[in-house]
């Protein structure tokens, strides 16, 4: 569950940050100004989230207390600001929030055995196509290093592509596969993920599936169907 809850907080952390003087790979001029013309809210965004109902079949909402996801979202941020990236520029880790504001991110975690879903809506001033372009190019495979924190020592390798994405009602979505490994306490990790990123009204909607086994694959059926289902709640709701 915490790993979920991480995972959930990366999302939410990536996609929130509007510190402009970091460099971007890509613009996020427009996406801030489409949040303010629309009227987004972040105190919104806990009701804009799927519910249990929502879930392809099998599937289980994991309750994650709020302070759970603040010691996360804390933690996370203690490592993750001084961390070294390579190929240098390819991830602002500096424009990342000191502090993730828990209460105006909305969020749903799914598991079914091993497979996980996750889900945040937020307000966001950065563009899903600083997300694409960060996928693809020299960026496309990137080593952080962590170097302050709880996670200090730990590194992870990381290789993304654009995969193909199911037809929404969104302003902009992307898909982006990646496959990573980590080297922590001399334990070493590999995993499969897929990230989809929306952005609808003004909100940003975040949808990722892993599979919690060593070398488990995501599942994509239910990653498709659930991540369209996420973008038509907003739409329709937001």
């Amino acid at each position: 569950m915490t790993a979920a809850a991480s995972a959930a907080m990366l999302l939410a952390a990536g996609c929130t940050s509007n510190n402009d003087d970091a460099p971007d790979p890509g613009s996020s001029t427009a996406a801030a100004t489409s949040s303010a013309e629309s009227g987004a809210d972040g105190s919104k965004a806990q009701s804009l989230v799927l519910t249990q109902k929502d879930l392809p079949a099998g599937y289980q909402v994991m309750e994650v207390p709020k302070g759970e996801l603040e010691k996360v979202a804390g933690s996370f941020s203690t490592g993750i600001k001084t961390a070294k990236v390579t190929p240098a520029g390819c991830a602002q880790l500096s424009a990342f929030p000191d502090k993730i504001k828990v209460d105006e991110i909305g969020y749903l975690i799914g598991m079914k055995t091993t497979s996980v879903l996750a889900e945040t809506v937020s307000v966001s001033s950065r563009s899903v196509d600083s997300a694409r372009k960060a996928a693809t190019g020299k960026c496309a495979k990137q080593t952080i290093e962590i170097t302050d924190g709880p996670a200090a020592g730990a590194k992870a390798t990381a290789t993304s592509k654009v995969i193909s994405s199911p037809k929404t009602k969104a302003d902009d979505a992307v898909v982006i596969q990646q496959k990573a490994t980590m080297v922590m306490n001399d334990v070493k990790t590999s995993s499969t993920v897929i990230v989809g990123l929306a952005e609808v009204d003004g909100y940003l909607v975040s949808v990722q599936a892993s599979d919690a086994s060593q070398g488990g694959t995501p599942d994509l059926a239910a990653f498709n169907a659930f991540f369209t289902k996420a973008i038509d709640r907003v739409e329709s709701k937001g």
